[in-house]
C-alpha cells in the first residue's frame, strides 16, 4: 500500500512563520503543508494487532546531505576548514529472487551495512511492518536501500542504483546538520509552492537516472542538463535560485543531539520479571545516518554516534550465534529478514531507551507476541551456549537460522538446511512443523518451499500446548529451543553424514505417518529408521528438560507432556521438568514413543536409586562424558551403550539399565 498527500492551501505570513524543519512547515505563497521529516511519524502498529501492516509514505524530501547543500551548510555556518567530500553513497538494489536477496544481505551485514525496504527520504506518516514499492508486485522482492561507503563493491548480477552522492558531518558537527536541513526544508517549500512535491496529489520520485553534476552546478529538468549555480556578487543559490545572502547566526551545538542508550527487556512470565535481552542488534536511523550496536548481558546499549532532533530505533533479533526470523504466508522472500521491532522514535533526553517485549495472553496472533517469542527464542541461543561450557559438552553451529511459527502442529523441527544440502522438502514436514495448521495455496506453496529448503536451520513453534496460548510460559518455549539447539550441536559434532542420516529418518516417518497422527512424527519404533531417532531424541529430550531445569528450578510451569503421559505423581525434592525425566516410563502402553528412552540419561546422573518405572542402580554421570560417547559412526543406543562403557568403565549396571529400556 502506497499513499501520497498534497499541499493544502492556507495563507500564511512567510516573514512572519517562516520554515521549520522540525514541525510542520508552512509557506506564503501557496500555504502548502509539508509532513515533519523522515523517521518522525508512530507506528501504524500495536502489540495487540493480528495483522501485518504496511508501511505508508508521504512525501518526497529534498535529501539535505547532498554535496552542495552541505557545502552551502558549512559556509552559512562560517566553517571553512572542514573538507566536503563524498562520505557515502545512498543506493537501492533490486535482487531478482530470495537467494539474491539472501547474498545481498549477508554481502552487507559482513560489512556492518543495514539494508531497508524503504526509501529513506521520504515522510514516514505511518511506520508498518513492511513496505512495497508499488511498481512491484507483492510476490517479488521489492528495492532495498542501503547506505554503503564509497568504495564498496556492488555484487555482480543484482541490479542496484546509486540515488545520490552524500556527505555525513563528524559527529562534532550537528550543527551543520541543522543548517542542511534547514536549506533542503526551504527547498521543499518552494517546490510544494511551485506545485511540486506533494502537490496534486503526486510526489515527487527518485531519479535515478539523473547525472552527477559538478559542484556548484545542478540539475536542470527542463534544459535536461547541469547548469551553473551562478550568482551575482551578494546573492547564493538555495536550491532553486539565486537570493541574498543573509546567513543565519552561526548555532552551538544541538543540545538535542544526544547518543542514544537504553535497555532492551523481554517478560519472563515463570519468574513474572523482565530479563535482558542479550546480545540482539539495535539500529539507530535518523535520514541516511545509521549506526548499529548490541545489547550487552544486561540488555543494555550504547551508540557513539550523536543523533539530533528524533531518530528510529530498531531492535532486531539477530548476531553472529543466530538470526531469529518468523514465518510467512505472504511475500515469502520477507522471511529472510530477522524479525525486525521499531521501538519508537525519540527526542529529547535519548540516554535512557527503554522497551520491554511482553507477552500477551488473549490470542497467539497478537503482533506483540511474534517479538516476544523472537526475543526468547533469541535469549535461549545464548543460555544454551553458556550451559553447553558449563557442562562441557557441544554448542551448535555459528549463524544459525531459526524460524517461528505459530502455525504448526508439531513444536519444532532442527533439519540445518541452511548449512547442509538438501534437494526437496516434502509437503508432510512442512505441514508438520511449518504451516499445518492453515491453507497454503499451491501457487504460494512453490515460492514457500523454495525459501523453506535453502534457509531454515531451525523451525520452533510458539503456538503453545493444546493451542492455549494463554497458558504458554517462558519454559515452556526454552525447553523446545534448548531440545532443538541439542540436535544442532549434534550437526556440528559428528558431522553431516551422521545428520543427514538422523534428519533423513525423521522426515521418512513424518511422511509415513502423516495420517496416522498417533504415530507421528516419529513412527512406531519398528522401522530401520527407529534405532537413530531413539538414540538422537532420547539426548535432545533429555538436554531440554534438564537446561529447562537449570533456568527455572521451582519456577517451572507444569506443561502438558511432562505429567499426562508419564505421570507416578509428585517426586520430592524435584521440579517439573526433572521430573518429567526421572518419571518416564519405557514401559507405558498407550504412549505411542515409550520405545525412545527419554528418561535414560537423567537415570545415570541423578543418585535416586528409586524402582520404578525402571530400576536404577547408577549414578555420578555427567553430560560431558555422554557427549563424548557420540560418534559419527554410532547409529543405535546399543552401540553408543558400547563406547560410553569404553569411555567410562564397564559398569554392568548401565549395561542393566539400557536393558531396561529396551536397549
Amino acid at each position: 500500500m502506497f499513499l501520497l498527500v498534497s499541499c493544502k492551501k492556507k495563507e500564511i505570513d512567510f516573514k512572519t512563520d517562516p520554515p521549520d524543519p522540525n514541525s510542520i512547515t508552512k509557506v506564503a505563497a501557496s500555504g502548502c503543508y509539508s509532513h515533519p521529516i523522515i523517521d518522525n511519524m508512530p507506528t501504524g502498529n500495536t502489540n495487540a494487532d493480528t495483522i501485518e501492516r504496511p508501511t505508508i509514505l508521504g512525501d518526497h524530501r529534498t535529501n539535505p546531505y547532498t554535496i552542495y547543500n552541505m557545502q552551502q551548510a558549512y559556509q552559512n555556518l562560517g566553517i571553512t576548514n572542514v573538507p566536503v567530500t563524498v562520505t557515502d553513497l545512498y543506493v537501492r538494489f533490486l535482487p531478482n529472487s530470495a537467494e539474491q536477496f539472501s547474498a545481498l544481505d549477508s554481502i552487507l551485514d559482513s560489512q556492518g551495512l543495514e539494508l531497508f525496504d524503504a526509501p529513506m527520504d521520504y515522510d514516514v506518516l505511518e511506520e508498518g511492518d513492511y513496505y512495497q514499492d508499488p511498481a512491484i508486485p507483492d510476490s517479488l522482492v521489492t528495492w532495498q536501500y542501503a547506505v554503503v561507503p564509497p568504495s564498496f563493491q556492488f555484487p555482480s548480477g543484482i541490479t542496484y542504483q546509486v540515488l545520490s552522492q552524500i556527505h555525513i558531518p563528524g559527529d562534532n558537527y550537528t550543527a551543520v546538520e541543522t543548517e542542511a536541513e534547514r536549506l533542503a526544508s526551504r527547498i521543499d517549500s518552494i517546490i510544494c509552492s511551485n506545485g511540486g512535491g506533494g502537490g496534486g496529489g503526486e510526489a515527487r520520485t527518485i531519479e535515478p537516472n539523473v547525472p552527477m553534476c559538478p559542484d556548484d552546478y545542478h540539475w536542470d529538468f527542463t534544459l535536461h542538463e547541469c547548469v551553473c549555480n551562478c550568482c551575482p556578487p551578494g546573492y547564493q543559490w538555495n536550491g532553486d535560485q539565486c537570493e541574498p545572502i543573509t546567513p543565519p547566526p552561526p548555532p552551538g551545538p544541538s543540545p538535542d543531539a544526544q547518543v542514544p542508550a537504553g535497555a532492551i527487556t523481554v517478560t519472563d512470565n515463570n519468574f513474572g520479571t523482565t530479563p535482558a535481552v542479550r546480545i540482539a542488534r539495535v539500529v539507530a536511523k535518523r535520514w541516511f545516518k545509521i549506526e548499529r550496536t548490541y545489547t550487552d548481558n544486561n540488555g543494555h546499549f550504547q551508540f557513539t554516534k550523536r543523533f539530533k532532533h528524533k531518530v528510529k530505533i530498531n531492535v532486531k533479533f539477530k548476531n553472529s550465534f543466530a538470526a531469529i526470523k518468523v514465518f510467512r504466508l505472504t511475500q515469502f522472500w520477507r522471511m529472510l529478514y530477522p524479525i525486525t521491532a521499531t521501538i519508537g522514535v525519540f527526542e529529547g533526553n535519548k540516554s535512557n531507551i527503554n522497551h520491554n517485549f511482553d507477552k500477551i495472553n488473549t490470542t497467539v496472533a497478537a503482533h506483540g507476541n511474534l517479538f516476544w517469542a523472537g526475543a526468547t527464542v533469541h535469549n535461549s541461543v545464548l543460555e544454551y551456549r553458556d550451559y553447553a561450557a558449563q557442562e562441557n559438552f557441544g554448542a551448535p553451529p555459528n549463524h544459525l537460522k531459526i524460524f517461528i511459527t505459530r502455525w504448526a502442529h508439531g513444536s519444532g523441527m532442527t533439519p540445518m538446511w541452511n548449512k547442509r544440502w538438501f534437494s526437496g522438502l516434502p509437503q508432510e514436514v512442512a505441514f508438520t512443523f511449518f504451516v499445518g495448521l492453515i491453507y497454503l495455496p499451491a501457487a504460494g506453496a512453490t515460492a514457500f518451499f523454495t525459501v523453506l529448503k535453502h534457509e531454515v536451520d531451525m523451525g520452533i513453534s510458539y503456538r503453545g500446548p493444546n493451542n492455549d496460548y494463554a497458558t504458554f510460559f517462558s519454559d515452556d518455549l526454552k525447553t523446545t529451543a534448548y531440545h532443538e539447539l541439542t540436535h544442532a550441536s549434534h550437526y556440528a559434532a559428528l558431522g553431516n553424514g551422521w545428520y543427514g542420516q538422523f534428519v533423513n529418518s525423521e522426515i521418512n516417518q513424518v511422511i509415513n505417518t502423516f495420517f496416522n497422527s498417533a504415530n507421528s512424527p516419529y513412527g512406531d519404533g519398528n522401522n530401520m529408521d527407529s534405532p537413530i531417532i531413539a538414540l538422537g531424541e532420547s539426548w535432545a529430550y533429555h538436554i531440554g528438560q534438564y537446561l529447562a531445569d537449570r533456568q527455572y528450578g521451582a519456577a517451572s510451569h507444569l506443561a502438558g507432556e511432562q505429567f499426562t503421559n508419564f505421570a507416578n505423581g509428585d517426586i520430592p525434592g524435584l521440579n517439573c521438568h526433572l521430573i518429567a525425566l526421572e518419571n518416564y516410563n519405557p514401559n507405558l502402553a498407550n504412549y505411542p514413543f515409550n520405545w525412545i528412552p527419554k528418561g535414560l540419561f537423567y537415570d545415570m546422573m541423578d543418585n535416586r536409586n528409586e524402582n520404578a518405572p525402571v530400576v536404577d542402580q547408577v549414578l555420578g554421570y555427567t553430560n560431558q562424558q555422554f557427549f563424548n560417547a557420540f560418534g559419527s559412526g554410532i547409529t543405535a543406543l546399543q552401540a553408543y551403550r558400547q563406547n560410553l562403557l569404553q569411555q567410562t568403565g564397564n559398569n554392568p549396571q548401565v549395561t542393566n539399565l539400557f536393558q531396561q529400556y529396551g536397549y
